[in-house]
C-alpha cells in the first residue's frame, strides 16, 4: 500500500471526461425508456386498483368496457391517485 505515492510520473486526469455525443443522446434515450416503463407499471397497478375499489368489496357490482376505460384513462395520473389511496380510509 502506497507505493505508487512516490512517483514522479504524472497520470491521466479523468475527472473531465464526458461521454461522446451519441452515447449521451442513447443514456438519455435509455432514461426515458426506463422513466416510462415504471410509469406504466403505476399506471396499470393504479387501474386494477380502481375496477377493484368499483367493483365493492365482494364484487357484487360487474365491471363493463366503460368502467376498464375509465380506469384507464384516470390512472393516468397515477400518482394523484395513490395520494387519494392512501389519504381514504379503505
Amino acid at each position: 500500500m502506497g507505493q505508487n505515492l512516490s512517483l514522479s510520473e504524472k497520470f491521466a486526469d479523468t475527472s473531465k471526461a464526458t461521454l461522446s455525443p451519441f452515447d449521451r443522446e442513447n443514456d438519455i434515450i435509455l432514461g426515458v425508456i426506463w422513466a416510462s416503463c415504471f410509469y406504466a407499471f403505476g399506471m396499470i397497478w393504479c387501474a386494477v386498483t380502481l375496477l377493484r375499489r368499483w367493483a365493492g368489496r365482494n364484487g357484487e357490482r360487474g365491471i363493463n368496457i366503460f368502467s376498464i376505460l375509465a380506469a384507464l384513462l384516470l390512472s393516468t395520473g397515477w400518482p394523484v391517485i395513490l395520494l387519494y389511496f392512501a389519504m381514504s380510509s379503505r
